[in-house]
Order: C-alpha cells, then sequence, then structure tokens
C-alpha cells in the first residue's frame, strides 16, 4: 500500500516560497558587500599613499617662457646649492662654506657673505671692477676689521681690533705704504701717528701711562728731534735732541 504525502494548500507553500527568496537575497547582499570591500582594500594598496617628503635630486623652476628662474641641487661634492636667475641678476647660497653671493645685471657688481674652513667669516662688497669696495672679517680669535680698497684694489683705510687688545684706525696711500695711524694699544694708551711716503715715523702724539700727553717730531729716519710735554704740576717740558739723541735743548 501507497503511503501518500501531505498536502500543502497553496497559501503555506507562497509562504515558504518568499521565505526562502528574502534569505537568497540576504546572501546575495552579503556577498555583494565583501566583493566590494575586498576590492576597496586591494585598492587602497594600489593608490599612491600621502607622505610628508617629496624626494628628488633635482628641483627647477621655470617662469611662463619655460626658463630656468631657480634651481636646487647638489653640487660635484655633495653640498646642497640654490641658484636663482633674473634675467643676469642671480643669487646663490650653498652650504660650501655656508655662503651667499649676489652679483647685478652685469655679472659683475656684487656681494658675498660667507665662513670659510678657518671658521672666519667675510663679507665683501665690490663694485663692477671687483677691485674697489669693502671687505670685513671676523676672526676665530676674536679679531675683526674693516678695509676699504680703491680701484686699484689698494687697502686705503681699516679698521681693526685685535685679540690682543690693539685697535687702530689706519690710512694709506695709492701706493699702500702706511701714512697715519690712530689708536690704543693693549695697555690702554692712545695714540696718533703720522708717517712720510716711506712710512717712516714723523710725528707721534700719545698719552703716557701716567696721565702726561707728549708730542714728538722725528727726522728723515725716524730719530726723536724734538719732544713736548707736561710736567707732574702741569707746566710745559721741550727737549731737542741732535742726531745722535744727544739733549740739543731743554726749557724751562
Amino acid at each position: 500500500m501507497a503511503i501518500s504525502q501531505p498536502s500543502l494548500d497553496s497559501k503555506e507553500l507562497h509562504a515558504r516560497l518568499v521565505r526562502l527568496e528574502r534569505s537568497q537575497d540576504r546572501y546575495r547582499r552579503v556577498a555583494i558587500a565583501a566583493s566590494l570591500a575586498c576590492f576597496a582594500w586591494t585598492a587602497c594598496g594600489l593608490l599612491p599613499q600621502p607622505a610628508d617628503t617629496l624626494a628628488a635630486e633635482r628641483f627647477v623652476l621655470v617662469g611662463p617662457d619655460g626658463s630656468e628662474k631657480a634651481t636646487l641641487e647638489l653640487d660635484s661634492k655633495g653640498n646642497p646649492l640654490l641658484l636663482m636667475r633674473n634675467g643676469d641678476a642671480s643669487a646663490l647660497l650653498t652650504t660650501n662654506g655656508p655662503s651667499v653671493l649676489l652679483r647685478a645685471s652685469d655679472q659683475k657688481t656684487g656681494a658675498y657673505i660667507g665662513v670659510d674652513s678657518k671658521n672666519t667669516s667675510r663679507l665683501e662688497l665690490v663694485s663692477h671692477r671687483l677691485l674697489d669696495g669693502v671687505r670685513m672679517s671676523v676672526h676665530e680669535d676674536g679679531s675683526a676689521g674693516v678695509y676699504v680698497l680703491d680701484t686699484t684694489g689698494r687697502e686705503r683705510g681699516s679698521l681693526e681690533s685685535l685679540a690682543t687688545g690693539n685697535t687702530a684706525l689706519s690710512f694709506r696711500d695709492p701706493n699702500g705704504q702706511l701714512r697715519q695711524q690712530v689708536g690704543i694699544d693693549s695697555a690702554n694708551v692712545p695714540s696718533l701717528v703720522q708717517l712720510d711716503e716711506d712710512s717712516v715715523r714723523r710725528i707721534g702724539m700719545l698719552v703716557q701711562p701716567d696721565g702726561h700727553p707728549l708730542l714728538e717730531v722725528a727726522d728723515p729716519k725716524g730719530r726723536p728731534r724734538a719732544q713736548l710735554t707736561t710736567l707732574f704740576d702741569g707746566s710745559p717740558s721741550l727737549d731737542l735732541k741732535r742726531e745722535d739723541g744727544a739733549p740739543a735743548f731743554h726749557a724751562p
């Protein structure tokens, strides 16, 4: 005898079909979401990531006409070098020193500031002749100086402060010979010296350590021939000397 299957009415069958369809729809949505997440993860790995550093061996800034206006690169020794141009005018900054060099449109008139291998800092201002100008230097031992050069490149004036404590303002003639010097030595003695064209001292003035002033006149060989000073009571004293240094006259 055959066993008969229980029959399902149409409403129950319809309900089961609806539940099955909804279940399959949820599975499809989950599968699609998982696929999209996997794709997004893979795509993020392929896209370039933001970085804090932009690395290159050479950077170039170009103008509207395509010409190079500025470059940032390394020189042959590996020192960073920044070069900027505007026509024939230029500005150079490098750590090889380090130093800064400025050139006007004539490519000659310029200014330089830098520190050399001996820790001497320098500042130079030159004209289009590249010879005349002003130069300043500060040395590691504390000495410093300012020098004025003429159109031939000769030093004509200077202001110097030495590590020993001496300070001097000097003037030179067109031949480079020292002709006048005003200074204070390491013992705090101020002086003024006038020299001839052979740099021989002819007139000298100073305030002596005891506070008395002294005026001295010398012959062409630098030998003192006349001395004028003051005594302890403030009265003047004059001494005249012969060529051998022997007294020739004294007053009072």
